[in-house]
């Protein structure tokens, strides 16, 4: 006997009527099953793709944390995505996450019975929990190898970036809209900033905060010749005797040379062991050396001071050579100026005036503090500086050549004749403002 149209179960017909809408409207309607196929292979596909995502940030982000220029990496590995393309990957990654979600839930709704409800519940709660467990381990697993997960996907990341330029460009705008991105030419404009400040303090002050995202390691870092740094070879009472005569609180430690820089040594973890004979093995109090490359801007710097709970940076060169060193108060006095403590000489910037318009300094004096003393605008230099920051670095521009003891080179107003020099550096500079 055949059944009754109405007798039918509506809730089949409302699943079935809802899982081959979309075919239906192509023209034609699969089975139940097929469409049920369908559909969990969509979810699967879109998890995939928020899973893969999600790998490729993490990756990306460990890989930017790792800049070192000397260390050699093939060319895919080098290339990361610009801070849009970053936003636009997990724009994406969220999309398919929700969108996954969502034909999840529709999924479970159309294909269960309702005898099944109390199942359900817990077969979702068991799948939400086993998919981020498996996103968790698996963004680790890949941060532990990030440059050759990058170096692996090079092709389908070149590929994804290039399909999601359209929609870079509308998280751009909306950005821009909504503040999360600056503009380009949004920069901070020094006139305006001075027209509102109501001193010459707060003029400097402004300015230090206005050049520090611009600033990098290089230009605030003690360079190596002024590096007060320790042999590791030295026995306990060579080091306290160096310590006491330093009047630093934390310094390098080294193997042979400046180059090879085993450790940073904290004054204070000294403390306890001071009256240890000399044989002590103040060796093991050495704390980890955080290297970083010339380029290392000041900002991401500060905060890697604060995540890194550090204070001092050896500063290296693209072949891994000592150029200089870098603590917390060379980044604060970019934007404060120079600050002094009770240990600080008065007259730290050796020079002497022998009259109004004629000084003498010593060679590595630093050309803003030039400046300074000079009554100079900053920039005064720029022009012929190069990347050098001493007067003896300005000189060998100016020159482009070691000058010899009584040759005279002349910049605009400013008169600079060696006063005294040797074969390797520059010492005293007369200087003659005209």
């Amino acid at each position: 006997m055949k059944e009754d149209p109405d007798t039918e179960d509506p809730l089949s017909r409302r699943r079935s009527y809802a899982t081959s809408t979309l075919f239906f409207s192509l023209g034609f309607v699969p089975s139940v099953n097929i469409v049920a196929i369908y559909e969990l292979g969509t979810v699967l596909v879109l998890i995939f793709l928020s899973l893969f995502f999600s790998w490729l940030r993490a990756a990306y982000a460990t890989a930017g944390a790792m800049e070192n220029p000397w260390d050699r990496r093939d060319e895919e590995a080098e290339l990361l995505p610009n801070e849009v393309q970053q936003l636009t990957l997990s724009v994406l990654q969220r999309a398919c996450t929700l969108l996954g979600l969502i034909l999840a839930s529709r999924f479970a709704w159309n294909f269960f019975d309702d005898r099944h409800e109390p199942y359900i519940f817990w077969v979702a709660v068991a799948c939400m929990v086993l998919w981020l467990w498996v996103d968790t381990v698996s963004r680790y697993v890949v941060s532990r190898n990030a440059i050759g997960f990058i170096a692996e996907t090079a092709g389908i990341s070149k590929v994804l970036f290039l399909l999601l330029k359209p929609l870079s460009k509308v998280v751009l705008e909306v950005s821009h809209f909504f503040g999360i991105l600056d503009r380009p030419g949004s920069e901070v404009n020094m006139d305006r900033l001075e027209a509102k400040s109501e001193s010459e303090e707060e003029t400097d002050l402004l300015r230090g905060l206005a050049n520090f995202r611009q600033t990098n390691a290089r230009k605030a870092m003690q360079a190596r010749v002024n590096i007060t740094a320790f042999d590791i070879e030295l026995n306990f009472h060579e080091l306290m005797d160096r310590i006491n005569k330093s009047g630093y609180s934390r310094v390098p430690v080294f193997r042979d040379d400046l180059d090879h820089v085993e450790g940073i040594l904290n004054v204070k973890d000294l403390l306890p062991h001071i009256h240890n004979d000399e044989y002590y093995e103040w060796q093991k109090l050495l704390r980890p050396v955080y290297f970083i490359p010339e380029s290392k801007r000041l900002d991401d710097l500060m905060k890697e001071f604060q995540n890194r709970r550090v204070h001092m940076a050896i500063v290296v060169d693209e072949y891994g050579g000592t150029s200089g060193l870098i603590t917390l108060e060379d980044i604060i006095e970019e934007i404060f100026g120079d600050i002094n403590d009770e240990y600080d000489d008065d007259d730290a910037i050796n020079y002497t005036q022998v009259d109004g318009n004629t000084f003498v300094f010593e060679g590595k004096v630093h050309i803003g503090d030039l400046c300074r003393i000079l009554n100079l605008e900053p920039d005064y230099f720029d022009e012929v500086r190069g990347n050098n920051e001493s007067l003896a670095g300005l000189l060998l521009e100016l020159f482009s050549r070691l000058p010899l003891t009584g040759e005279i080179a002349t910049h605009r107003n400013i008169t600079f004749k060696v006063q005294s020099a040797d074969k390797r550096r520059i010492k005293k500079v007369r200087v003659l403002v005209t």
